[in-house]
């Protein structure tokens, strides 16, 4: 699984302690490259650092918060994690900053892989849609109206019949969406790169794959969210190499 750069920012050693543990254990494929314990040592972390995910505590007293921090770093590209004792900021780091997850201490192992899985998503499809052509879908929901669905937070597809059933992860919320496309329109309108298509009914983003197992001829792709998705005896060989070519990032 690819490996991400990341720094975590918080005035508590302990907590900045027990998070760095916490990785160290469950999230291997986390290479922590540095813990700042300030927002200036934070921003000077950054900007040396260049990291794809800043593990970010708020409140920092006497000497600024995780805004503050943000504020600072407007011109570095990352995504962000809060890792917080406090709850009540996070409609608006909701709403101003789009965390990638928002962690309130202290937070279960669980939530934190979950995180973590979220942020490598994010990570690796960043390449693919760094270009406007190949950054969403625009889906005519037969219950919601016009939605956006980005790649990057589309986990499975699924036919229907007629339509696709569009599955989505964002900011922790599992959704789902049903358009009136069969599975291989979609499939034509999705980075290949990305998206692969195990079974005549299912089309998976391999960012969010946790695992997958042979079963006889066929198989199984076990998603981040503990969904489980057949893979055909026709399209398990093609399956294996596609992800294996994702996971080399060629």
């Amino acid at each position: 699984m690819k490996r991400i750069n990341a720094i975590i920012i918080d005035d508590e050693a302990s907590a900045a302690k027990t998070l760095r543990g916490m990785l160290k254990e469950y999230c291997p494929m986390v290479n922590i490259a540095h813990v700042a314990n300030s927002v200036e040592q934070g921003v000077l972390s950054a900007e040396q650092y260049q990291p794809e995910v800043v593990f970010l505590d708020i409140e920092m007293p006497p000497y600024g918060n995780g805004f503050d921090f943000l504020d600072r770093t407007r011109h570095l590209d990352f995504g962000v994690i809060f890792t917080t004792a406090h709850a009540q900021y996070a409609i608006k780091a909701i709403n101003d900053v789009q965390p990638w997850a928002y962690l309130v201490k202290p937070y279960k192992t669980a939530e934190l892989v979950q995180a973590v899985q979220i942020a490598i998503a994010r990570s690796a499809a960043s390449p693919v849609t760094s270009t406007p052509q190949h950054r969403g879908l625009l889906l005519s929901d037969m219950r919601k109206g016009n939605i956006v669905v980005r790649h990057t937070d589309l986990v499975y597809c699924q036919a229907d019949g007629s339509c696709t059933n569009f599955y989505t992860l964002h900011e922790g919320k599992f959704d789902r969406y049903s358009a009136y496309k069969n599975l291989k329109e979609v499939e034509s309108e999705l980075p290949d790169a990305l998206f692969c298509r195990t079974h005549h009914s299912f089309l998976v983003n391999l960012s969010y794959v946790r695992r997958y197992e042979r079963v006889g001829r066929t198989g199984k792709v076990h998603l981040i969210n503990n969904t489980t998705i057949d893979v055909s005896a026709q399209k398990l060989d093609n399956f294996v190499r596609h992800f294996n070519r994702f996971l080399k990032g060629v």
